[in-house]
Formats: C-alpha cells, structure tokens, sequence
C-alpha cells in the first residue's frame, strides 16, 4: 500500500512525462517551424516522388508504344492491356505536376514566340520579333470559379517607332467571374472582340498576319466589362469600355458599346457540324469633343476534316487618324480566304483580301493575294510558316512592295 507521499510523487511523475510527451504534438508559434533539416526532408522525399512518377509514366507510355507496334504488326495483344494502360498512364499523367503553387490558388504559365524574315521589294529585307508573349493563368481559388490572366509582350514595344507605338509590354489583365451558368464575367483589358480572325489567337490563324480588317477593327484591346454567353448552338458577347484603347486611362465620360454573336445552326449534321456565321458591332456617338466610332462586321466560317473556307466584311468610322474630317469617314474591307491539309502536317492557303481606308478619296484601295505554307511539326505548339504577298495598289504606276515572309512559332 502506497503512502500518500509515494501516490503523490507517482502522480506528478507521471503528469511531468505525459506534458513533455505530448509537446511535440502542440501547434507551433507563428515564428516556429520545422527544423531546416525537416524542410530538406520533405523536399527530398517530394522530389523523389515526382521522379517515380515520371519513370513510371515513361515505362507505361513504352509499353503502349510496344502494344501498338504489335498490333501493327498483326501481332495480338493480351486482352484489355491497351485499355488498362491508357488509363494507368492517365492517372499517372494527372499526378503530375502541371501548374504552379503561388501564394494562394494555383497559375500556369504559357508563352508565344514568332520569329519572322521578311523579304520586301519596297523596304528593308530584316528579321523582326513578331511576338514574345508570356501568359500567367489561374485559380483564385479552388472551390469557386474566380480565374485571372496576365499576358504580357515585350517585342509590341519596339515594333513601331511611330507617335501611336505601344507604350507599355502589357496586353492583357483581367478576372473572369463564372458564376452564371453558361456564362462568364471579364473584368479588365483584353481584345474588345470584333471579327472572327482579329477575335482569334494568334497562334491559330492561318496566315502570318492578320486581314487588314481584322488588324484595323478586330485586334484591339481596351479596357471594361464583358459578359460571355456560351452553348453549343450559339456563342455571344457584349461589354462596355472607356473606348480609349489599349493601356489608356479613360479621356472622357463616355462609354463604348461592343459585341458578338456567332450561330452554328447545323451544328448536329456532320458534314455541317464545323459552319457558323456571325456578326459583330461597337458603337460610340459622337458626344461633346468626343468623335463617333461605329462599326459593323459579318463573318462566315465553315470547316470540314482537310478543307476550311473563311470570310469577313466589315465597315466602320473611327480608323483614321483623329481629327475632325477623318474621323467621320468610313473605311471598309473584305477578305476570302481557303485552306486545304494535302499531307496531315501541311496546309496551304489563298487569301484575297481588299482595303479602302477612306471611301471618301480615291486612289487609297488596297488588294493584297496570300500564298501560305504551314508545316505544324507539333500542331500550333511549334510551326512553320511561308507566306507570299502581291500587293496591287489603286494608283496609276504599279508599286513594287511585294513580300515573302518566313516564320517560326513556338508556343507552350
């Protein structure tokens, strides 16, 4: 039988060595942490993972590979293995890391580069940068559907040397809001959204520049509010900006109006499935000092396995320089354009494409006739492009400006 003393020295021994026990189990202060030992660790072991990842996804992607040449072959294959490996490797391939951990939420990062030589009868034959672009995309957070992008380009600010050169590498800032079933909320500066071609990426289209129409109405950026409305028939946009253009605080209270909207009506009929039509329009009138800018556009496109045939007309004020007359005169422009796969890496294209750029003068219209190569050694991710351009101009001497351009794409 224990005395009280001996009961007593038990408790408190026991208490003493259950407390220092359980410390390490405590949450730590906010200056605390692990050791930098523990940090090396968890790398090491995180990187370790990673690794066994990666030569996992190799082995399995071999074995497919292997499979496949089998079944080339005439050679069978054990039942179900194709199907079980490709979803091993899709497990494997979803495991690893594809976006970056930032301070809160996720980003990915992507980027654009075009390397162009262009060969001019009228200017300088040189090298140019078309483009460097280098995007920031992502989640605020997980659960709720708050996405940002940031896209930057450094080459836009030594492209021009002219008074109405950009002045800052920022193309694009904005939030995208998704709350509303079928439909997204852009907050910031991004293209306005005029035309097909000037709408599309860049490194999606076609040709290595843009229609005249489509760099005059449609590649502009400014900066608003835009609501996106998209279904499987019908595809629409409309947002209001300051209407001062790309990385310029608002001159005025006036707002500009612009939007979109694109039907694929024969979206169920295979042979049709890859036709739409649509058309576009801004609209500002003309208040105090501040001048009309109007525009109105229509497009057409249809696609389908090798073959695509596309086609814009557009017509709008606004375009040339800014002063009183100018501004109130109409520009308008066209362009047709076929492409057609002949080898699944190579397409060719014809362009023709009309401008007049004030349709009040005379002897301003431009015809421009495209002749394209384009070799996709990875789809868009990495191209090669060769593009010759006749130009004829509306005056009475012929002008030699002919061009052959080559360029290079990498995107990733």
């Amino acid at each position: 039988m224990f005395s009280n003393f001996s009961k007593k020295t038990i408790f408190f021994t026991t208490f003493f060595f259950l407390t220092v026990g359980a410390l390490p189990l405590l949450p730590l202060g906010a200056d605390e942490g692990p050791s930098p030992g523990d940090w090396e660790k968890r790398l090491k072991a995180l990187e370790g993972r990673v690794k066994d990842l990666e030569a996992e996804n190799t082995e399995l992607k071999r074995q497919m590979g292997l499979i496949k040449l089998k079944e080339a072959a005439g050679v069978p294959a054990a039942p179900a293995a194709p199907a079980g490996l490709e979803d091993r490797v899709a497990k494997v391939e979803k495991a690893l890391p594809s976006a970056i951990q930032v301070g809160h939420g996720t980003m990915k990062v992507g980027g654009l580069f075009q390397g162009w030589y262009v060969y001019d009868q009228d200017a300088n034959d040189r090298f140019r940068i078309r483009r460097s672009e280098i995007s920031l995309k992502g989640k605020i957070a997980e659960k709720e559907p708050i996405d940002y992008t940031i896209m930057v380009d450094p080459s836009q600010v030594t492209e021009s040397s002219s008074a109405t050169a950009r002045k800052s590498i920022l193309q694009d800032a904005f939030f995208t809001l998704g709350y509303i079933p079928h439909h997204t909320l852009d907050i910031g500066q991004y293209k306005v959204g005029i035309g097909e071609e000037g709408t599309r990426s860049s490194t999606k289209i076609d040709t290595i520049e843009r229609a005249f129409i489509s760099r005059t109405f449609g590649d502009q950026r400014d900066i608003g509010v835009r609501l996106n409305g998209k279904w499987s028939y019908l595809d629409y946009n409309v947002g209001v900006f300051n209407g001062s253009g790309q990385n310029q605080a608002d001159a005025n209270d006036q707002k500009d109006v612009a939007g979109r909207v694109v039907v694929r009506p024969l979206k169920d009929w295979e042979l049709f499935k890859g036709f739409e039509v649509g058309a576009s329009g801004y609209h500002r009138p003309t208040h105090g000092t501040t001048l009309a800018k109007k525009r109105l556009g229509y497009e057409a496109r249809y696609e389908y396995k090798d073959f695509s045939l596309k086609g814009e007309y557009m017509t709008g004020q606004g375009t040339a320089a800014h002063t009183d007359a100018e501004n109130r005169t109409l520009a308008n422009g066209y362009y047709g354009q076929i492409g057609y796969y002949f080898l699944p890496k190579l397409q060719g294209v014809l362009k023709y494409e009309g401008y007049d750029p004030n349709e009040e003068a005379s002897d301003d219209k431009v015809e421009e006739t495209t002749v394209g190569l384009n070799y996709f050694i990875d789809k868009y991710y990495a191209k090669v492009q060769l593009n010759y351009i006749h130009k004829n101009e509306e005056t009475e001497d012929e002008v030699s400006n002919d061009q052959v351009i080559g360029a290079l794409q990498v995107a990733f």
